[in-house]
């Protein structure tokens, strides 16, 4: 009886020993996925880390240069403006002077015929400060164009500062957004973490889900279905096709998670652009 006793207890050692090795390993299966998550979601924010320092840097720089030339054409502008109310006083006083000539010749010519000589003079001089006036005329027309086409430039340069800020604005949401993640799964975005970064995809393709022509600009732009989670990345060259039909290449300007926007390289244009088309990463 009692060896029977001691074998049971034997064989049940032996099954929770089993039991416990089995739970061991489950328990250290699951620690290692989610240390390779978290590695990955580390590997994921470093990347967002630099193209948002990536960025910051070309805002600075873009408006350091865009503030340089919007103060140069403001000069330029007030310039301009200057010497238009300069010409606008001398218009006025050659005005003046052409009404006092024609009015000293018209009593000239009724005083007396000897005076006909000097009317004719003063006939002479009101024609040449007629010229002067419409030169003056034609050249206050032309600042008024150049004091527009300023101001459009002008304009032109807020629009592209204001894009540079958004652009900066979406970076840092995203890159918030990956930190909290994180710190969700219990990973401090702090602390660098080293991992294997998978190799890159040879071959990326999605379509076109939009199309824009730019209005003050000879360009246009594309939205397609594939973005950063798809290894796209700002100033890739893409390929545009219909089939097999070759179309154009576009190169990315803005880059998110599931989608990207790329503008159309002219010099490369064989058709027309529409929604449904096919993209590819350039091989």
């Amino acid at each position: 009886m009692n060896n029977v006793v001691g074998k049971m207890l034997i064989v049940m050692q032996l099954v929770f020993s089993i039991l416990f090795m089995c739970f061991a390993g489950a328990v250290y299966t699951f620690q290692g996925q989610w240390r390779t998550h978290a590695m990955a979601m580390e590997q994921k924010v470093q990347v967002a880390d630099g193209q948002v320092d990536d960025a910051i840097e070309e805002r600075n720089r873009a408006v350091e240069a865009f503030t340089a030339e919007v103060d140069e054409l403001k000069t330029l502008r007030d310039n301009l403006k200057a010497e238009q109310r300069a010409n606008a006083d001398k218009v006025d006083q050659a005005t003046k002077l052409l009404a006092a000539s024609q009015l000293e010749r018209d009593k000239a010519v009724s005083d007396s015929e000897v005076a006909t000589t000097e009317a004719a003079a003063r006939v002479g001089e009101a024609t040449v400060l007629n010229r002067e006036v419409q030169s003056l005329r034609n050249r206050i027309s032309e600042m008024l164009d150049e004091a527009q086409a300023v101001e459009g430039k002008v304009l032109s340069l807020s629009n592209k500062l204001a894009e540079a800020e958004d652009k900066e604005e979406q970076q840092l949401t995203e890159n918030s957004r990956l930190k909290d993640m994180l710190r969700f799964h219990g990973v401090d975005p702090r602390v660098q973490m080293i991992a294997d970064v998978s190799a890159e995809k040879d071959k990326v393709d999605g379509f076109v889900t939009k199309t824009q022509k730019a209005k003050a600009q000879n360009q246009e732009y594309v939205q397609i279905t594939i973005g950063s989670d798809d290894r796209v990345y700002k100033d890739m060259k893409l390929i545009l096709s219909r089939g097999a039909k070759y179309l154009c290449e576009a190169r990315v300007i803005s880059v998110f998670p599931d989608y990207a926007v790329c503008v159309v390289v002219e010099e490369t244009r064989q058709g027309l652009i529409l929604e449904g088309d096919n993209v590819t990463t350039k091989l």
